[in-house]
């Protein structure tokens, strides 16, 4: 009684809440079947040897426990199916093979029940069918749940070819230069593929909105319009982008990882500016808040010393340095980059060590000088290793003048000069180095006003001073 109560005239039009909630209940109980069925299978292959002879007393129940728990799959499948939210075709095929697997795995529960004997190798033809079905089943169910495109995605052209999928289209080419960006294939469309398309695709289209694509987007939902050009405001689209994650319409949703700060801040923009499909996003000039977050999304705020490979270091420069007092270490597995550190050393640094460590300069991306006793004649040879990226000459006699020597370090993210004896210069080689991201200072001559003037004109350094 409470199934026709449930099922009332009109559920498939407007289902209640209460269907809904069942039907989500699918995803738990939907793999009961696929294991148990899997496994009677196999234990029908292995009771053909001997010692697992004893199994087949027990293979019915794995046969009526698979038949079972696919039925369930099957009544809260079809619950879920009544939001509307999927490819009708694709649900359609998931359904009834699942109905099909439900009427096998019966039918082997009943044979395995009463021993009966199939004649041409019948059981055997049945039980691959079963398993066959298992696949095909899953299958349509992760192209409901991921889209249609999901397991050959990455598959090589060979095999997309077979299945009817057209070749893999040629990626789009990495921006390394933030005026060539396309505003939307290069920004507004790799964030809706990344965040919002496993829900809203050919396959399963919540809210009938498919994302895949600049056309569809436009042509919105079940409610309408989804983006207003030139109004962000009134856009559905960026309106549950930027409600509170507790809100039931906050998208994504079902515990989605929910768009960055910047990833909202852009797609506003992009929505105010009239959300182009394409052109130049110089074009549509952006202020330096935006262009700040596009190139953060792009990566192109850090730094791209690491997309390039560097050559192996000739033995005989390493074995030298070492017999100076150097330990050099490799940081990277697949690549040849190097660190230097000369504060362990009981050695005295001479300037043959440096010339020698001049031939590294392409290799070389770490430097520990601290309490080495170099003066500023060696930071002369050390802006030359336009590689560095972390540099520490702390506890050294060096002064300003030495320090205008790293004015040209363009890929320095972190400057040690703990108790030297810089000031003035700080102001003015600071803000050449446009990748610095620390500054340690404590113990130098630097005053509180250096301190803030550097702060003013670097928001995002972090200076350690006390």
């Amino acid at each position: 009684m409470e199934l026709s109560i449930l099922l009332n005239t009109g559920v498939t039009d407007n289902p209640s809440d209460i269907l809904i909630f069942f039907g989500r209940i699918h995803p738990l109980v939907v793999h009961f079947p696929i294991g148990f069925l899997i496994l009677a299978a196999l234990v029908e292959i292995t009771t053909k040897w001997a010692k697992f002879q004893p199994l087949k007393n027990y293979i019915h129940y794995l046969w009526g426990l698979g038949s079972i728990s696919s039925l369930f799959a099957i009544l809260f499948g079809y619950f879920l199916s009544l939001s509307g939210d999927y490819n009708e075709n694709t649900v359609f095929l998931h359904k009834w093979s699942g109905v099909a697997l439900f009427l096998f795995s019966s039918i082997c529960y009943y044979i395995s029940k009463r021993q009966i004997k199939l004649p041409f190798y019948g059981k055997s033809i049945l039980i691959l069918i079963i398993v066959f079905t298992v696949f095909y089943t899953g299958h349509l169910g992760g192209n409901l749940t991921h889209g249609s495109t999901y397991l050959f995605e990455y598959a090589p052209n060979s095999i997309r070819s077979l299945v009817g999928m057209p070749k893999k289209e040629i990626p789009r080419k990495k921006v390394t230069v933030l005026d060539s960006a396309d505003v939307y294939l290069d920004l507004i469309s790799p964030i809706m593929n990344n965040r919002c398309v496993s829900c809203h695709n050919q396959d399963k289209k919540k809210g009938d909105l498919d994302l895949t694509s600049y056309a569809n987007l436009m042509k919105g939902g079940e409610n309408g319009d989804v983006v207003i050009p030139n109004d962000a405001e009134a856009s559905d689209f960026y309106r549950r982008i930027t409600l509170p994650e507790s809100h039931d319409d906050f998208m994504p949703s079902e515990g989605k990882k929910p768009l960055t700060k910047n990833e909202v801040l852009l797609i506003g923009w992009w929505i105010n500016n009239n959300a182009p499909s394409n052109g130049y996003f110089s074009q549509l000039n952006p202020d330096k808040e935006i262009i700040s977050k596009a190139k953060n999304i792009l990566g192109l705020d850090k730094n791209n010393l690491f997309n390039k490979k560097v050559s192996p270091p000739k033995k005989e420069i390493i074995d030298s340095l070492s017999s100076q007092g150097f330990i050099l270490n490799k940081l990277m597995k697949d690549n040849y980059y190097l660190e230097a550190n000369f504060s362990l050393s009981e050695k005295s640094i001479t300037p043959k060590g440096f010339e020698t460590i001049l031939q590294l300069k392409g290799q070389l991306i770490w430097l520990n000088l601290n309490h080495s006793n170099i003066t500023d004649e060696y930071l002369m040879k050390i802006g030359q290793l336009e590689n560095l990226i972390k540099l520490n000459v702390s506890r050294n006699n060096i002064s300003d003048k030495g320090l205008m020597h790293l004015s040209g370090l363009q890929n320095l993210e972190s400057l040690n000069l703990y108790e030297t004896n810089v000031s003035d210069s700080l102001l003015t080689v600071i803000p050449k180095l446009i990748n610095l991201k620390r500054l340690y200072l404590s113990g130098s001559k630097a005053n509180d006003s250096i301190i803030n003037e550097l702060k003013k004109k670097n928001e995002k350094l972090r200076i350690i001073f006390d």
